[in-house]
């Protein structure tokens, strides 16, 4: 049993993550045919930039640093100072990394940090 009471038997968990790969596939074509991955995609780095950079600097950047917009593979990025800008600089190549494996594919080339 699990901490809810509920007992979740190896069949219906295998049940569960099929349904939620179908899902994610059902949600993934209706994506593409309605012609904006791009967009989607641009939130999810966004998103994921936002978070990375408290993860890796700390919740004192959380106020300080933003990422804008996605376009031709350049990340922009609104910061406050010089000083917050060079230090995101500092873990470029580490937030990269992470940013394009989290999309499992190669999105952003770099990061452009605007003051």
């Amino acid at each position: 049993m699990d901490s809810t009471g509920l007992e979740i038997r190896n069949w219906e968990l295998e049940i569960l993550k099929k349904m939620a790969i179908h899902i994610k596939n059902i949600l993934d074509r209706n994506i593409r045919e309605a012609g904006i991955k791009q967009p989607v995609t641009a939130a999810i780095i966004c998103d994921e930039f936002n978070k990375l950079a408290i993860e890796i600097i700390g919740e004192k950047i959380r106020d300080k640093a933003k990422a804008l917009y996605l376009k031709n593979r350049t990340l922009t990025v609104a910061v406050l100072s010089s000083v917050i800008g060079q230090e995101l600089k500092l873990h470029e190549k580490e937030i990269l990394e992470k940013l394009n494996k989290k999309l499992g594919e190669n999105v952003v080339d770099r990061i452009r940090f605007f003051v």
